[in-house]
């Protein structure tokens, strides 16, 4: 999948005073709750690459006017004389079957993301602890932006289930966004920590109380 120079990236972590929790896993694996959790018993604050990825999708951001160029009304949620909303659904099912299409896309949005969370790392430099919640953390290499990294693991079965149930999708397009991220298996044994959430229960939340210490 990748060479020595990406895996030894792969290990890579931030050194600096800051404790930085980087939080990952497949998609529909529970990131976002987690992360919440930690919030609301902590009060660390949170990064999450897919809002700042929403952000570039608005309405008033020049990314999103350039996707609209791309593709027209196959992504128009609703227009008016000055605004064109992205349909996002819409706008992945395209990029999910076309690689092409998905290269093009993430190569507009993810210096966007990468600019937004320099500049939120910036805000909080004063905070003693930041959650960064980052689907992509390991196929973009955003490794060394964390001086450790929580990897939320979950079965496909499971992934299946809640990602048609949160997005409304058809088994083949769940699939179709399973496998356009690395292997589950693969990312994991770069972690430094494991949480299971395969369960529709909270034994996740005793796994992150004894590795915080609360």
């Amino acid at each position: 999948m990748i060479d020595q120079k990406q895996t030894n990236k792969l290990c890579l972590r931030w050194k600096g005073k800051q404790r930085r929790i980087g939080i990952t896993g497949g998609i529909a694996s529970g990131k976002t709750i987690i992360g919440n959790f930690l919030f609301e018993r902590k009060q660390w604050p949170i990064l999450d690459a897919d809002l700042y990825a929403h952000e570039a999708l608005r309405a008033e951001n020049p990314i999103s006017k350039k996707i609209l160029l791309r593709y027209g009304d196959k992504i128009i949620h609703n227009s008016s004389k000055n605004d064109q909303v992205i349909n996002r659904k819409s706008l992945a099912k395209i990029v999910f079957q076309n690689d092409v299409e998905k290269k093009w896309l993430e190569e507009i949005i993810h210096p966007f993301v990468n600019k937004r969370i320099a500049e939120d790392l910036e805000k909080l430099k004063s905070n003693s602890v930041v959650i960064l919640i980052i689907p992509l953390l390991f196929e973009k290499n955003y490794t060394n932006l964390c001086s450790e990294i929580c990897y939320i693991d979950c079965s496909r079965t499971i992934q299946l289930k809640r990602l048609q149930l949160r997005d409304k999708c058809s088994l083949e397009e769940a699939n179709q966004r399973i496998d356009s991220q690395w292997d589950n298996s693969f990312k994991k044994q770069f972690a430094d920590h494991i949480i299971t959430n395969s369960n529709n229960d909270e034994t996740w939340k005793l796994q992150l109380k004894k590795l915080y210490n609360f």
